[in-house]
């Protein structure tokens, strides 16, 4: 075989080689980003109506928090989420009240919330 071939061998695998890794990336990233909508709509159904829909989206999101395409910050997050939806504190006022309280001395990093 001549060297020639050889060369447009090695350049034809290395430009398989880096669509198969971009297909890679891009499919991993649709998949978290369809993670993420289902995240989503699984608390939407923990505001829900009735008692059974609030049961089904928490259990879709022990499932989808479960899953391999969940990151460690993803769980981390879900689970702040989840405690301030489970302890019903959903009222931001005392960040409004902080936000009142700093506005005539800021501090050099900005203002501190409890």
């Amino acid at each position: 075989m001549p060297a020639q071939a050889w060369v447009t061998l090695l350049v034809g695998l290395v430009a398989s080689s880096g669509v198969i890794v971009t297909w890679q990336q891009k499919n991993s990233a649709d998949r978290r980003s369809e993670w993420w909508r289902r995240t989503t709509w699984a608390f939407e159904r923990t505001y829900g109506n009735t008692d059974a829909e609030a049961q089904l989206g928490w259990r879709v999101l022990e499932t989808l928090v479960a899953s391999r395409l969940a990151t460690r910050s993803d769980s981390d997050i879900v689970q702040v989420i989840a405690e301030q939806i489970a302890l019903g504190d959903t009222d931001t006022s005392y960040e409004e009240e902080a936000e009142d309280d700093n506005s005539d001395t800021e501090e050099p990093n900005g203002p501190r919330h409890p």
